[in-house]
């Protein structure tokens, strides 16, 4: 086996810990334990490791759409961090910087230095880890429909988790609905593309199965976050799908209406199917006089429709125009906020918690990169349409649906990150999916054109 093979073999292994880890890091049973923190340790140094290893064997990896406005991207973050390091320190800042480059390098990246048939291989078990892992997490998620409205969980550090079905919303095992729902949104994608692989009935139907459990929790979660990566999915796809082949452009129309149709009356059949037992937990709640007062979300939506994003994003405008040109630093846009606006949304709001993130996208690079950061993400944002434009058609030749779910899934997550802070700077599964849907769609998009060529 040469050098190389075995370095693809262990890219693989890292790729696998690596997801499972990310996973659990949004588990709210098992984050708090010290273990995780040694294996983030542990994954970090074996991942730092790997970067070297590519970037000493850069050759392999240059034809990576974009790989040099990634690059100045990193460059312009390290500017952004070191200038303003005193608000967070060398170590905070280290930890953006070092998840900022993993994925965009070792998932991205490694992606254009692997064949087709690798690339299908490395998929299944990827996506088979995950729809598994995701079944399990929320088939117990959606079990606390029935045990429990809400239950509280100290870990073994004493931080208190909030799990379990409140405030007319399902939490289930995560510490945040919003990003339990993306992750379930995730899954629903991969079982589209491992169904329509499926050569026997059985597993047709399991996948199914698998599919309905996802898309329950996305629809009690109460995620719009959620809702929106999933249906744009669905939009994104249906339209690569009508690239492949415009004759059935009308049926597959046909097919995206029943489709957002069927999802937006199941959410609100489960709902309804659900009320009875919700109203009677309220009740059961309102009788204990030592709860707490009911969060009621709805009314809440009502004042205020964007949930505290559009004072929060005004918090970071305010701390855009204090350092216009290169940002704060992600890390450092907390800190930052406490000592040159305390009197911000960011500081102070009405939930009393104090944001590292402006939960969206392109805030976060604004105001943690300032104007530069936000060109050289333009940039590559542009550089990545304009190929898959251009390459359009490639999908008219394309034997199977694998470069539509990647690039749909992918812009189905940018959607879902102008809502909620992933694929830059923060370690979630959804930015290793980002990054592995884009890695996989645009090199196979390059693949399939050099062919044709030759």
């Amino acid at each position: 086996m040469t050098e190389k093979e075995w370095f693809k073999k262990f890219i693989f292994a890292f790729k696998m810990i690596y997801l499972l880890y990310l996973l659990l890091a949004f588990n709210s049973f098992v984050n708090g334990y010290q273990w995780m923190n040694l294996a983030a340790y542990g994954i970090t140094a074996w991942g730092g490791i790997l970067c070297i290893w590519m970037l000493l064997r850069w050759k392999r990896y240059k034809k990576a759409a974009g790989i040099i406005l990634l690059e100045l991207f990193a460059l312009s973050y390290v500017v952004s961090a070191v200038t303003h390091i005193s608000y967070a320190g060398a170590v905070e800042n280290a930890k953006g910087f070092i998840w900022l480059v993993l994925p965009g390098l070792l998932v991205y990246a490694s992606s254009f230095d692997m064949s087709k048939e690798e690339m299908h291989k490395e998929f299944i078990s990827l996506a088979s880890l995950y729809v598994v892992y995701c079944t399990v997490a929320n088939t117990i998620s959606l079990s606390m429909l029935a045990w429990g409205w809400k239950y509280d969980y100290t870990d073994p550090t004493g931080t208190i988790h909030s799990v379990g079905y409140r405030w007319g919303r399902l939490w289930g095992i995560y510490d945040d609905p919003n990003h339990g729902a993306t992750i379930s949104a995730i899954a629903v994608f991969l079982l589209i593309y491992l169904f329509g692989k499926a050569r026997k009935l059985w597993q047709k139907i399991l996948f199914a199965i698998c599919g309905v459990i996802q898309y329950a929790y996305i629809a009690f979660s109460d995620s719009r976050t959620g809702m929106l990566c999933l249906v744009t999915g669905i939009l994104f796809y249906t339209v690569l799908q009508i690239m492949r082949d415009r004759r059935t452009a009308g049926k597959r129309l046909l097919v995206l209406i029943a489709a957002v149709i069927a999802i937006f009356a199941g959410d609100a059949a489960l709902k309804a199917a659900y009320a009875p037992i919700d109203a009677m937990m309220r009740k059961r709640e309102a009788q204990n006089i030592s709860a707490p007062a009911n969060n009621n979300r709805k009314q809440k939506l009502k004042q205020d429709y964007s949930n505290g994003r559009m004072e929060l994003w005004t918090s970071g405008l305010e701390i855009m125009e204090s350092s216009p040109v290169i940002g704060v630093g992600y890390r450092n846009m907390s800190g930052y906020a406490q000592k040159h606006f305390p009197d911000s949304y960011m500081v102070k709001n009405a939930a009393r918690i104090l944001y590292d993130s402006m939960h969206n996208l392109e805030m976060d690079v604004l105001v943690s990169q300032g104007i530069v950061g936000m060109a050289l993400f333009l940039a590559f944002l542009i550089h990545m349409l304009w190929k898959i434009i251009r390459r359009f058609s490639v999908l008219q030749k394309a034997d199977d649906n694998f470069i539509a779910v990647m690039l749909s899934a992918a812009l189905a997550l940018g959607m879902a990150s102008t809502f909620l802070s992933f694929i830059f700077y923060v370690n979630a599964p959804q930015s290793f999916y980002f990054w592995l849907f884009l890695g996989y769609g645009m090199h196979t998009l390059a693949k399939e054109t050099e062919e044709s060529i030759e």
